[in-house]
């Protein structure tokens, strides 16, 4: 049922500094698995020309315009995208949480939206406390339901699939000087 697996992080201050990273806010991928290697295609608007894909965690009240009892605390978002916000909807789960791409097929600029293609995906994200470590599970085709499998996380109905995905995964890029 999960399509793929992201390992994203806050990167010690000793290796942002060797690659010269200046935003604490940017989490980078270290680790992926996915069920055909490779097969999943939907994050590749946020890969840099080094290879590194990352995102930034932002507040949503920047730049999202909704309803403020639909308004999420965070979202993802890179090269002027929003990824995803980041929805917690039962208080005494906060580290998991879901969301899903934009569906329209253009951005508020009117330039096409590179993620239409994906826009009935639904991600689950399982999340530490000040959001320097976010697993990313990808749903295909997982968007309507994404309540459901966000449920079925909570009640462990995803625990032996996670486990077996995060014993696969490999690096997505590999930071000299990290260790985790």
């Amino acid at each position: 049922m999960i399509g793929a697996y992201y390992k994203l992080v806050t990167l010690p201050d000793e290796v942002r500094a060797t690659y010269k990273i200046r935003s604490k806010a940017r989490l980078d991928c270290i680790s992926f698995s996915d069920m055909v290697a490779g097969s999943y295609k939907g994050l590749t608007n946020f890969v840099n020309s080094k290879g590194q894909l990352f995102f930034f965690k932002t507040p949503c009240r920047d730049f999202v315009n909704t309803d403020s009892k639909r308004l999420a605390e965070w979202s993802l978002t890179g090269n002027g995208l929003n990824f995803s916000s980041i929805y917690i909807d039962d208080i005494d789960f906060p580290e998991i949480g879901y969301g899903y791409p934009n569906a329209n097929r253009l951005l508020s600029n009117g330039s096409p939206n590179p993620l239409f293609e994906y826009r009935n995906d639904g991600y689950l994200f399982l999340i530490n406390k000040d959001y320097s470590e976010i697993e990313l599970l990808i749903i295909p085709d997982g968007r309507n339901l994404i309540s459901s499998y966000y449920q079925k996380l909570i009640d462990g109905g995803f625990d032996d699939e996670l486990k077996n995905l995060r014993q696969q995964a490999k690096d997505f890029y590999k930071y000299e000087g990290l260790v985790l």
